[in-house]
C-alpha cells in the first residue's frame, strides 16, 4: 500500500485534530465527548514528529530550547484560556511534555552507547539495555507526572517507543496500543487511530513552514480564548 502523507501532512493532521480538540475544551459544546476523542489522535502525531525532528536535526540543543521556550511562551494563554488563571501549576502544556521527551531521548541514546563501550559480552547488552531504557523513561515520565505535565507517563512512553521501535511498525503498534490500554483513560483509546495515519508516512520533508507550526499552538489557544470572551460579551 502506497506511502501517501509527508512530514508536513502529518503535521496538518496533528493541528487540525488539536484544534478539534481545544474547540471542546474552549467552548464545552454538547459535542464535547466526540471533539475530544477526535482531538486524542492529536498528541502521538505529534509524539511520532518529534522522534523524527530528534532523528534529523542538526542541533539538539536548538532543537531542545526550541520546545521548551514555546512551551514556556504558550503557557500564560494556555492557564488562562483553559483554567482561567495566568498561573495554574497543576496543568501544563504538550510542549512542555515535548521537551521532556526530547531531553528522554537524548538519554535513552546516551544510555545505550555507554552499554556498549563498557559491556563487551552481547549477553550482558541484552540484558542491561531494555533495563537501563525502561529506568530512563520511568524517571522521565514520573517527572512528567509530577511536573504536571500533559500526558505525563504516558506521554513520556509513546515517545520513548515510536523512538526506540522506529524501524518496525508492528512493534511500535503493539507497544503504544498496550501502553495506551494500560495506562490511559478510556478516551485516550482513540489515539490509537492515529497510528494509521503514522503508517502512511512517506518519511518525505513536504512543505517546509516550521515557523507557522511552532506559532500555531499559543496563537490559536490566544485566537479560541478571546473568541469565546467576545461571545459572551
Amino acid at each position: 500500500m502506497k506511502k501517501c502523507l509527508s512530514n508536513f501532512d502529518l503535521k496538518l493532521v496533528a493541528i487540525i485534530t488539536m484544534t478539534i480538540d481545544h474547540i471542546g475544551v474552549v467552548f464545552g459544546t454538547i459535542f464535547y465527548n466526540f471533539l475530544r476523542a477526535i482531538g486524542r489522535l492529536s498528541f502521538p502525531i505529534f509524539a511520532f514528529l518529534l522522534t523524527e525532528g530528534y532523528i534529523h536535526t542538526k542541533s539538539f540543543s536548538k532543537y531542545f530550547l526550541r520546545l521548551l521556550g514555546l512551551a514556556m511562551i504558550s503557557e500564560v494563554i494556555y492557564d488562562y484560556f483553559f483554567y482561567g488563571n495566568f498561573i495554574y501549576l497543576k496543568a501544563n502544556n504538550i510542549f512542555f511534555t515535548l521537551a521532556l521527551g526530547l531531553l528522554t531521548l537524548w538519554f535513552l541514546d546516551k544510555g545505550k552507547k555507554l552499554i556498549k563501550k563498557h559491556f563487551k559480552e552481547k549477553i550482558d547488552e541484552v540484558i542491561l539495555l531494555p533495563v537501563t531504557y525502561l529506568l530512563i523513561i520511568i524517571i522521565f515520565g514520573l517527572l512528567a507526572e509530577f511536573l504536571n505535565f500533559s500526558y505525563g507517563l504516558l506521554g513520556i512512553f509513546i515517545i520513548s517507543f515510536f523512538y526506540l521501535f522506529k524501524n518496525n511498525f508492528i512493534l511500535t503498534f503493539i507497544s503504544i496500543s498496550l501502553v495506551t490500554l494500560l495506562l490511559g483513560e478510556v478516551m485516550q483509546y482513540f489515539s490509537l487511530l492515529s497510528l494509521i495515519f503514522i503508517y502512511f508516512y512517506n518519511k518525505k520533508l513536504g512543505k517546509k513552514c516550521k515557523v507557522f507550526f511552532y506559532l500555531y499552538y499559543p496563537l490559536h489557544i490566544l485566537v479560541l480564548g478571546l473568541l469565546k470572551l467576545y461571545l459572551l460579551g
